[in-house]
């Protein structure tokens, strides 16, 4: 389930030897000197690599390092075995290294392009909600961010070959990437050889069902004309459905607008704006949608069973 992420090796868990031991190993090398002295850059695999006298820092793509593309998913199993290899090809052990970044996901085949689920997802408590093009969908703050987007369409773009299984399939995105302080999220030490514990692997799946969990699910809308009694009602009702058809996006859109015309002189109207809104969008009333049903079922089977 790890996709991007990225180490710190500090020159002391190097038992004495020196970092700049590794740069044999590399290619594509850059050499840099500067006030702070000697440095260089380069390739193993898909990591690029960064060494320095305090330490060496590798960023890439674990899955992709071992598989050769971020279209399959490591197990916990795979996982152990992609440290080994990346240890190897560096001739340093990693497994004390400390984990900067970290990415969780998977590829979930779906009935419809993913496109078609964005408009059931709604806010998320502590979370921005942006939609950045028709294909990606974020959740953002300051430590975690929450991505969907198509990935047979970002394959198609790459021109990364998808695997034969897969082909022809939707592939519908779901990253929980963790960006900063990642020991106090997690509460470990969080090293290359704990990825692959099973307490913490499972743990980690877990909350990337969790995180997916608490984002609002906006039901299809009924008009209920059986309980309408007033105009006001029914004013409602069609507002209601027509925020519905809309999606989150129309919501996120209005409010930036006003913000940038300035339109309230007090800005606690815009949260409160949002949360009125935002309760119209999500009221019980309504039928969950066949696709949020499908979406909640997969991920759920998903966190269930990874092992």
């Amino acid at each position: 389930m790890f996709d991007s992420v990225n180490f710190w090796i500090d020159r002391v868990e190097l038992s004495g030897s020196s970092t700049f031991d590794t740069q044999r190993y590399l290619s594509n090398i850059t050499e840099r000197q500067n006030k702070n002295g000697y440095s260089c850059t380069g390739n193993v695999g898909d990591y690029w690599v960064h060494i320095a006298e305090n330490g060496i820092s590798l960023k890439g793509s674990l899955a992709k390092n071992y598989f050769g593309d971020n279209l399959h998913t490591l197990t916990r199993r795979d996982t152990k075995q992609a440290i080994e290899e990346l240890s190897d090809h560096l001739h340093t052990d990693i497994n004390a290294a400390r984990v900067t970044r970290m990415d969780v996901s998977t590829v979930i085949p779906t009935k419809r392009t993913p496109a078609d689920y964005y408009s059931h997802l709604g806010n998320k408590p502590h979370f921005d909600r942006l939609q950045s093009t028709p294909d990606t969908l974020y959740y953002n703050n300051h430590q975690r961010q929450i991505i969907f987007y198509d990935k047979t369409k970002e394959a198609a773009t790459k021109d990364v070959q998808v695997p034969e299984i897969l082909q022809n399939s939707n592939l519908f995105r779901y990253e929980l990437r963790y960006t900063k302080r990642l020991n106090k999220q997690l509460n470990t030490d969080l090293t290359a050889g704990k990825l692959y514990e099973t307490g913490f692997y499972r743990a980690v799946i877990q909350n990337w069902y969790n995180e997916f969990k608490t984002i609002q699910k906006i039901k299809n809308q009924n008009f209920m004309i059986d309980n309408i009694t007033t105009p006001k009602e029914a004013q409602t009702a069609l507002f209601a459905t027509l925020l519905q058809q809309s999606g989150q996006s129309v919501i996120n859109d209005f409010l930036c607008e006003l913000k940038a015309k300035n339109v309230f002189t007090d800005k606690k109207y815009y949260s409160r704006l949002k949360t009125d809104l935002n309760k119209i969008l999500t009221t019980p009333k309504g039928e969950q949608s066949d696709l949020m049903k499908e979406l909640e079922t997969a991920i759920f089977d998903i966190a269930r069973y990874a092992r």
